[in-house]
């Protein structure tokens, strides 16, 4: 073989090398936790969503967040019906849910639902006729 060849040869094998990692990068990752499923809609809802966590802010209406060794409890200053969202940051597969249809001024969740780490928590929360947004990061011990 001459050097033209090996030339050749060497080119090809990059080629391939380099196609083979960019059609890597684009095929879809399933457990990419990064990626909302829903991000569209949410982008849309943002106006509403900024609306929510401001008059939680005026109204005084921003619930109080206790951690314990037993549970998560949160406080509501009225009573509100909830959908509290839990993501986990290390793994979607623990994301919690917990709604309450009936109006209550507390929300207890039992540690035993949680793993110990970084959550991201988000409160959709209704008193009266009007609706309210908490969201925060918290850390379960």
């Amino acid at each position: 073989m001459n050097w033209g060849t090996k030339l050749t040869i060497g080119m090809m094998l990059f080629m391939g090398f380099i196609v083979t990692l960019v059609s890597l990068m684009i095929k879809p990752h399933k457990a990419d936790s990064l990626i909302e499923t829903d991000y569209y809609e949410r982008g849309q809802a943002y106006d509403r969503d900024y609306n929510a966590i401001h008059d939680a802010k005026e109204d005084q209406m921003v619930p109080a967040i206790k951690t314990s060794e037993k549970d998560l409890t949160i406080v509501f200053p009225n009573p509100v019906t909830y959908t509290i969202i839990l993501r986990n940051l290390a793994n979607a597969d623990m994301d919690r849910t917990f709604k309450s249809d009936s109006s209550s001024t507390e929300a207890i969740i039992p540690r035993r639902e949680l793993k110990q780490g970084a959550w991201l928590l988000r409160i959709g929360y209704k008193s009266g006729l009007k609706e309210y947004l908490y969201q925060d990061k918290i850390k379960i011990p």
